[in-house]
């Protein structure tokens, strides 16, 4: 919270123009009578911070946060290795252990053509691979990106929900009747789309295989 509010103080603060603010003269005499008051009085003993004192700020922190994120600002979170910076209507997903991630296409993966899963059409990049399959008659998409890849998924008034594909950190989201389930496997991410519930994309993902 602390981070994403920083961020977003120094973006509202560039906007700011700059110019010089005058006092009125009203504000300047009942300034001076308050600082004149002050000086006739000894200063307070200072009060130690109670547990209750710290719990309103933290309140205020997660209130602030909140109107950030209504307002339209962006915030972040991390589900399963993946951080999601969000926007108003999408989000930018990147995972977080590059290290342990390929920054190239060296092997392609595809999911194995059945009766039921039919290829229609592929595009390669160096950091991307995308596969069209007909699937039962439907639209199905797999996406395979390098690690240092950052996508953009659709969650505006949508769950982010964590599974696992085998072993493998995952996380899927709900689009109507269409679902998005993201998988770190083998250094690369993977994204399967498509008309299909949460277990069948799962199995399908388990299916994948290198070319």
């Amino acid at each position: 919270l602390k981070q994403a509010f920083s961020e977003v103080a120094a973006i509202k603060y560039e906007q700011v123009p700059e110019y010089r603010h005058i006092f009125s003269l009203r504000y300047r005499i009942r300034k001076h009578k308050l600082l004149r008051s002050l000086e006739r009085k000894t200063a307070p003993e200072p009060r130690a911070h109670t547990g209750r004192f710290r719990l309103k700020y933290l309140v205020l922190a997660v209130i602030m946060a909140c109107v950030l994120v209504l307002a339209g600002f962006t915030c972040y979170y991390i589900i399963n290795g993946f951080s999601f910076k969000v926007y108003k209507d999408h989000s930018v997903v990147e995972y977080l252990d590059i290290e342990s991630g390929k920054t190239s296409i060296e092997e392609e993966f595809y999911l194995p053509e059945t009766n039921e899963i039919i290829v229609e059409n592929e595009y390669l990049a160096s950091t991307w691979r995308i596969i069209q399959y007909n699937y039962n008659n439907h639209n199905l998409v797999f996406h395979q990106n390098t690690v240092d890849s950052s996508l953009n998924i659709n969650t505006e008034n949508r769950i982010v929900e964590l599974t696992y594909v085998g072993d493998c950190k995952a996380f899927y989201i709900e689009q109507g009747e269409e679902l998005i389930l993201c998988w770190f496997q083998d250094g690369y991410i993977f994204t399967i789309t498509g008309s299909l519930d949460k277990e069948t994309a799962i199995e399908l993902a388990k299916t994948a295989r290198i070319r």
